[in-house]
């Protein structure tokens, strides 16, 4: 009588809920990337529609960007362009697709009102 080998099995499972799109505030896409400009669009408006505002950029590596409205509703969208020139583009390849937490805090000095 001959015997089969036994298998044995390890498994390792784990999952959590996400939103979808998949982050909250900006998104970088790479001028090579899988994904373009139009058809990330699409897919927002399906999803989301009219809580990210598409701006094409002048790069060599990052061919758009897509921003959350609630962040241009707190910055304007010209410093937070020249911010992510300055501290992100430099590290984006041309294919990658470029998921960016900016979490914007606003914060007053003391001030006096006068009555």
């Amino acid at each position: 009588m001959e015997q089969k080998p036994s298998k044995n099995f390890s498994l390792q499972l784990s999952f959590e809920s996400i939103n979808l799109p998949p982050f909250e505030d900006i998104l970088l896409l790479g001028r090579m990337s899988s994904q373009g400009r139009i058809g990330v669009s699409k897919s927002f408006e399906l999803l989301v529609p009219n809580e990210y505002e598409a701006v094409d950029v002048d790069d060599e590596h990052v061919e758009s960007i897509f921003i959350n409205k609630k962040i241009l509703k707190k910055m304007d969208l010209d410093s937070i362009i020249q911010i992510l020139k300055e501290k992100v583009f430099p590290f984006v390849h041309n294919s990658e697709i470029i998921k960016v937490d900016f979490k914007l805090r606003i914060f007053y000095e003391t001030f006096k009102m006068e009555r």
